[in-house]
């Protein structure tokens, strides 16, 4: 239980009032006797009265009694239930039904167990629906009769112990457990205790509170069989249970059914994807899971503990095209040959570095001092060849470099030049090449750093694309060895290695949907759990999940014994005696199970067990995932050894075979330690004689032949072997004086205390339990002390015999955490040598403190995670800084000549560079002749020198394919024998989609290397005669000097919709680039004047247009007012009037350009800046600007004070501008702020998987998200400047966003009148919300406002005048004022000149470069698509 006990006078309590454990304990144990008191009441219903008990109990919660009053009943009905259904109903069961005797039942019980039998002759199977929903198949009839309460009584007669399979009462301590579970906590019971019993016993109380139940287990496998296990005792009680696996296993509309069952069996990670699958439905028919009430976890630790934090996650596709993975597999393929060298020199070096410290240690270890020369000797060799090997590693090329324990593979600046060699291409980093990098190096990642066998399978596997089954490559579980079907590796690693395997290549995926399974279960309203291990992480249960651990005593004695830990100063020795361990227990019959921390221990321990001493034993994997119920089951079998890592086969029991003396006697034969003339009737005594004499002359050390042996007097011999065994087999032997002086018994009791031993005690054993149960070989301690007790818990349940060890070396990675070199070297000179080993129940005690330290350690880690919002709280003060900048409006229109100036700046940098023709042309090549040429090569070349070029390339490009290819149809060598090699009809349809030529199945029959000849220069020739013929005549626009200045000048033109001409850019860029670079920004700044001048006005008379039909006099009084503030002017409403619109218009346009090149609003801001003090600063607010200084911009200071005064100054002055730069600026903001936080939190949930891989997932969670957050304020750069000159504010959006507004209150009309507070406050004038991918709305063409309807009744006037507004006042665009507002961005912009453009074509045409193109590549002439940015 969680630790919650007051200090100090906590323990006193707990002494004399128990713990807080024993209370729960006892207070479930008086509820257990109530229940027993129950249970004869509950043994006379029917069938049928228990089934309807379900119903009872529900209507009683209907009527207000609470689920806990009903608490003894239930679980009275259900252990009747239980026991009934899972037990004596076997007896009908034509799977048990031949070991039950029924002549034994007393005669009127006879003729029940008859009369039901018949009853099950006449029905057949009954469908899986119903009372049956859930099943798999159609029930069978043995489950479908009623049987009487008399006959169960007369079966239990028979059977009075609970055992299978004609028993299954649960035991007091499983309704311990069930209770326990049912009130929301966390069950730790021991393994072997039913806690496939236990779980069902908790659901039956919350179904009848009508709760969902999901019961989570930990693999599929699993899932069916306790499943299919308890459905008896469901149907007995009136419930339905029913199952969920993956989709490759079971359909959505099987799985539907199953979710409708009132208990539900899956494993963790189903049921999240379930979740998330139904947050992406369409409707919630679709959906299967809908509601998540009550989860019970088996093996709750491991779930809510190790893989909390786990991200469950959906993909989708990531790619529209395919990458090149057979490419880069080609490429890593060579790599890694051309790297061989070097990678044999430098093994050779490292491991005569190796040998050279090993050599060391045995000289300090040795015990034999007259060997310590001759070590010397080499280790002075060894040093003096060293130079010389690595000298040799020099003289080779390293192409890449290889960090396995980080599963990283990087290549080098060589490996990247070999590789652009062999693809033939100039660089990697440049256009489409730029992602073959990446793709190789997780090619180099498939080849060089992950194992097939190891690190994933090749197996059969539904392809999801295809839904075929086919060989696909599946990844391993590194803790569990367990294939996890459908799960992926990201990135293109999971293709590179389906590449290198040679299996269909699945298209690479990205998150769309993801959740921690810790969140996920958060959302249950009851959870509970139940697992063998828990108390150890009681706390953490509790400070997360709030979930108390109680610790359910055994139903039987636990009788396991668990030997003190061995120490080694080395990992050689530690796995040296731990072979030699297995094959003693093995030898003599004793069943063994190791557990190891990985896979790749487990086969590096299988290896050594095979080599050494040939022991048949079994590994699970991967490789055995088929198998792994029949192996873990197989495991407690005479001889049987069974490596696996600690938390394999989880949740299937390891049970005790029996054995008779003839199987007990060929066991031994086959491991010769009996000869063959023993017999299954010889003595004890006769028995052992005989081995001993068999084994006696096989011990060198013993020094004694086969005739001494059988000379000796067996006493003696006896008690030779007895001392001999002593001295080898215990960790602390005595001396060889104190040896002599014990007997025989006294050995076999030293013996016996080091449990290392068996054959000291040889006998015929009855069964495994007498050998002395498994034995549990733990080959490394874990961080966590759970996972070495669950490997512990696997032997020694329910009260059998059973022992444990763990063998435990200094380098392991637990001790390196707490005893380094140090350690090491003060052991040393303690006397500690290699070979030695080291226990003491104070060495175990100090393991588990250390353990106890990581555990603390990994808790703290897992709570308190404060590092990672670091990272987002760098980003939200520079992105809300901005934002906030926006919504004040401090100098928008420089914030926006900022993203201008830098995009400018990057344009010019990269089309005025003197290498973007080639490059361009490069591309040209790739993309119209399919030929990879590098740049580098069009340098200085003429028009025909690059043609011929592109030409020559070609050629050279379909020589190597049909070299390369022509193998994939045609064996290298043509023999008689390889005839059949030939693929006809794959080569007939390369050759006709490749080269246009046709061959007929004729010409490869008698196929032989002239014919193989022919066929090459048939395809060589088709390839030139392709190549001559195509035309290039894109060629000269390409190699034209004037190439880079006109895409610059469409680059400004689309991006900034500014014209400038190439001699203007060629003009500028004999001064610098710099120069290039302020033509094109003082254009920009020319164009946003227009927008200064033209904007406010345009503004200004559409809303005047759209307020005038709702109140003429206050819109036309509004607009005269704020042009005689803005401007000073001196109109009157009547002046508006009498004047055409087209005339206002002009007239404002000619004050606006006035007020913008007079500077007025820069000497207002000078103006406000040079007061006195912040009243002084109102007082001229209020006076020359109509507005305020507010409270909350008071008592600034220094830039803050000026940023304030220009920010409050341009609202006023400035007011449309800033209203429609805050808007475009908000709304590409929040739209692309939402899919970053979006893309954080899926890189938040996932950065811990990079602990697997050895990176620090902090580390790497800072990188990722700066480099996120970077590409995020690009998106903003690139956003903004492709609209400002595009985007449009209509003033139809204060309307439409403002609330309908109530009845006007009177209020003065004066000058300085804001649109902020004409159409609505303006916290009510946010832009219309964006899509989901945060895209910027297309700019809207005007729409006239409708005239006024006919008939409709007018609008009542201001009190004393009446104000008669012309029609086109009322819509502008009637009559002769048609043209009166046409905003910028519906402007037709001036045509193109095609002589200053150096002859290129107008915008709008097909030719390449038109409208939308971006800086890079050309569009291809040909196709008339435009080109990728």
């Amino acid at each position: 239980m969680a630790k919650q006990e007051i200090p100090v006078v906590g323990p006193i309590l707990n002494f004399f009032l128990g713990s807080r454990n024993e209370r729960f304990v006892k207070k479930y144990t008086a509820r257990v006797n109530a229940i027993n008191a129950q249970e004869s009441k509950f043994r006379v219903l029917t069938d049928a009265q228990l089934r309807a008990k379900v119903d009872e109990f529900r209507s009683r919660v209907d009527r207000g009694e609470k689920p806990v009053d009903l608490m003894i009943e239930a679980f009275a009905a259900a252990r009747e239930a239980m026991d009934r259904s899972v037990g004596l109903r076997n007896i009908f069961n034509p799977l048990h039904a031949e070991k039950f005797n029924p002549d034994a039942l007393p005669a009127d019980a006879r003729q029940m167990y008859e009369a039901v039998k018949a009853e099950i002759a006449t029905r057949q199977p009954a469908p899986p629906t119903g009372e049956f929903l859930g099943c798999s198949e159609p029930v069978g009839p043995y489950l479908q009769v009623d049987i009487p309460p008399a006959l169960y009584e007369a079966v239990r007669a028979l059977y009075p112990e609970s055992r299978p399979p004609f028993r299954a009462r649960p035991f007091d301590v499983q309704l311990i457990g069930a209770m326990v579970l049912s009130e929301g906590r966390i069950s730790e019971m021991k393994t072997g205790e039913g806690k496939t019993i236990v779980g069902p016993l908790a659901t039956y109380l919350a179904c009848i509170e009508r709760l969902k139940v999901h019961v989570v287990t930990v693999n599929d496998y699993l899932v069916q069989r306790d499943r299919d296990w308890t459905f008896p005792f469901f149907h007995a009680l009136g419930l339905t249970v029913g199952a969920i696996h993956p989709q490759h296993m079971q359909g959505e509309d099987v799985k539907r059914r199953m979710y409708q069952c009132d208990v539900v069996y899956g494993t963790t990670a189903e049921f999240g994807f379930d979740y998330l699958r139904d947050n992406m439905k369409r409707s919630v028919e679709q959906q299967v899971q809908r509601r998540r009430e009550f989860a019970v976890v088996d093996e709750v630790d491991s779930i809510l503990i190790d893989e909390a934090r786990t991200p469950l996650i959906i993909s989708g596709p990531a790619h529209e095209g395919v990458p090149r993975y057979a490419e880069a597999d080609r490429l890593a393929r060579h790599l890694v040959e051309k790297n061989r060298p070097w990678q044999e020199a430098s093994d050779r070096a490292d491991e005569c570095e190796r040998r050279i410290k090993g050599l060391e240690g045995d000289v300090r270890n040795a015990r034999d001092r007259s060997k310590i020369p001759a070590m010397q000797q080499e280790i002075a060799a060894l040093r003096a060849e060293l130079p010389k090997l690595q000298a040799a590693k020099s003289r080779h090329v390293q192409y890449y470099e290889t960090q396995l324990e980080r599963k990283q593979c990087h290549l080098t600046h060589d490996g990247i030049a070999e590789a652009q060699r062999v693809a033939q291409v100039g660089s990697f980093y440049v256009g489409e090449n730029m992602d073959m990098p990446h793709l190789l190096e997780q090619a180099l990642r498939a080849h060089v750093v992950y194992e097939r066998d190891k690190d994933y399978v090749v197996m059969p596997a539904e392809n999801p694309q295809t839904g075929r089954v086919e060989p696909s490559v599946v990844i391993v579980d590194v803790n569990t060895g367990r294939p996890m079907v459908g799960r992926q590796w990201s990135d293109g690693l999971h293709q590179a290695c389906e590449c290198k395997e040679g299996v269909t290549i699945k298209q690479e995926t990205q998150t769309v949907a993801t959740i921690t399974i810790q969140n996920f279960f958060k959302m249950y309203k009851r959870l509970s759990g139940m697992t063998g291990t828990a108390d150890t992480e009681a706390q953490e249960f509790y400070d997360i999940y709030k979930l108390d651990v109680v610790s359910i005593p055994t139903n039987k004695q636990v009788r396991r014994r668990d030997y003190d830990d061995l120490v080694f100063l080395s990992m050689k020795d530690k796995w040296s005696f731990i072979v030699d361990e297995i094959r003693n227990f093995s030898d003599i019959g004793r069943p063994v199970l190791v557990g190891t921390t990985s896979v790749g221990r487990s086969e590096e321990l299988s290896k050594l067990l095979t080599a050494r001493y040939g022991i048949k034993h079994e590994v699970l994997n991967a490789k055995q995932h088929e198998r792994e119920a029949l192996i873990v089951e197989n495991a407690g079998q005479l001889g049987a050894v069974m490596i696996a890592t600690n938390m394999a086969g989880r949740g299937t029991d390891i049970k005790l075979g029996q054995i008779s003396r003839q199987t007990l006697l060929d066991h031994w034969l086959r491991r010769n330690i009996a000869p063959r003339e023993v017999t299954v009737d010889f003595s004890d005594e006769q028995l052992r004689e005989a081995c001993y004499r068999k084994i006696a002359p096989g011990i060198r050390d013993l020094g004694v032949s086969r005739a001494d042996v059988e000379k000796m007097p067996f006493a003696e011999l006896e008690l030779m072997l007895l001392r001999y065994w002593v001295m080898m087999h215990t960790t602390t032997p005595p001396s060889e004086r104190e040896a002599a002086r014990m007997d025989a018994e006294t050995l076999r009791k030293e013996l016996d205390r080091h449990g290392r031993f068996l054959l000291h005690r040889l006998r015929w054993f009855s069964d495994i339990e007498d050998l002395g149960g498994l034995h549990v070989i733990g080959t490394e301690r874990h961080e966590s002390r759970r996972i070495d007790n669950q490997l512990r818990g696997r032997s020694g349940r329910q009260g059998d015999r059973g022992s444990s060890r763990f063998f435990i070396s200094l380098e392991d990675d637990l001790m390196k955490m707490f005893a380094g070199d140090k350690v090491n070297w003060l052991l040393g000179r303690l006397g500690m040598k290699e070979g030695d080993a080291i226990e003491h129940p104070i060495l175990s005690k100090s393991v588990e403190n250390a353990q106890r330290k990581v555990e603390e350690i990994n808790f703290q880690r897992r709570k308190y995670i404060l590092e990672y919002d670091e990272v987002m709280e760098h980003q939200r003060q520079r992105f809300y800084g901005l934002r906030q900048r926006a919504l004040e409006g401090r100098d928008l229109k420089g914030l926006i000549f900022d993203y201008i100036r830098d995009a400018t700046k990057d344009a010019v940098a990269e089309l005025m560079n003197e290498s973007y023709p080639a490059r361009c042309l490069s591309d040209y090549a790739k993309r119209v002749a399919d030929c990879t040429i590098p740049p580098a090569r069009f340098k200085g070349a003429e028009i025909n020198e690059a043609e011929e070029k592109i030409r020559i390339a070609m050629k050279e490009d379909a020589r190597n394919l049909v070299n390369m290819t022509l193998g994939e149809y045609l064996p290298d060598e043509l023999t008689p024998e390889t005839a059949s090699d030939v693929d006809a009809a794959g080569l007939i349809k390369w050759a006709r989609d490749r080269f246009g030529i046709e061959i007929s199945p004729s010409d490869l029959e008698n196929f032989d290397e002239s014919r193989r000849r022919e066929l090459v220069d048939r395809l060589l020739d088709a390839a030139e005669a392709r190549a001559d013929a195509i035309e290039l005549r894109d060629i000269p626009k390409y190699m034209d000097p004037a190439y880079g200045p006109e895409e610059l000048a469409r680059w400004a033109h689309t991006k900034f919709e500014i014209t400038i001409t190439v001699d203007q850019i060629r003009k500028a860029q004999t001064e610098s680039l710099e120069a290039v670079e302020k033509l094109i920004i003082d254009e920009a700044r020319k164009l946003y004047k227009v927008r200064e001048i033209e904007h406010p006005v345009d503004f200004r008379l559409e809303l005047t247009s759209n307020r005038v039909r709702m109140n003429p006099q206050l819109a036309l009084s509004d607009f005269t007012q704020w042009a005689n503030t803005r401007f000073g002017l001196s109109w009157t409403v009547d002046d508006v009037i009498a004047r055409p619109p087209a005339q206002v218009r002009e007239e404002l346009i000619k004050a606006s350009r006035e007020f913008v090149e007079s500077d007025r609003l820069e000497k207002a801001v000078q103006e406000a800046m040079a007061c006195a003090d912040d009243e002084a600063r109102d007082k001229h607010f209020r006076e020359k600007l109509r507005s305020s200084w507010p409270e909350h911009l008071r008592r600034l200071k220094g830039q803050e004070l000026a940023d304030a005064v220009r920010a409050r100054v341009e609202s006023v002055l400035r007011e449309e501008l800033v209203f429609f730069e805050r808007t475009m600026l908000l709304e590409i903001l929040d739209g692309i702020w939402k899919d970053h936080l979006y893309s954080m939190d899926q890189l938040k949930d996932g950065i811990s998987l990079r602990a697997y891989s050895q990176q620090d997932p902090r580390i790497e969670f800072k990188r990722e998200g700066s480099r996120m957050f970077n590409d995020m304020m690009q998106t903003v750069r690139e956003r903004i400047t492709d609209f400002v000159f595009k985007y449009r504010v209509p003033p139809q959006m204060l309307v439409s966003q403002a609330p309908a507004p109530a009845a006007p209150a009177p209020r003065p009309i004066g000058p300085g009148i804001s649109i902020m507070t004409g159409g609505g406050s303006s916290s009510q004038l946010m832009p219309p919300p964006v899509s989901a991918q945060g895209a910027m709305p297309v700019p809207a063409a005007p729409r006239p406002v409708a005239a006024p309807i006919a008939g409709a009744a007018p609008v009542a006037p201001a009190p004393g005048r009446v104000i008669s507004v012309p029609r086109t006042m009322l819509n502008p665009a009637i009559g002769s004022s048609a043209d009166l507002y046409v905003p910028p961005s519906q402007r037709k912009a001036p045509p193109a000149d095609p002589a200053a453009n150096g002859g290129s074509a107008p915008a709008g045409t097909d030719q390449a470069g038109g409208p939308g193109s971006q800086p890079g590549s050309p569009a291809d002439p040909a196709s008339g698509d435009q080109p990728r940015a």
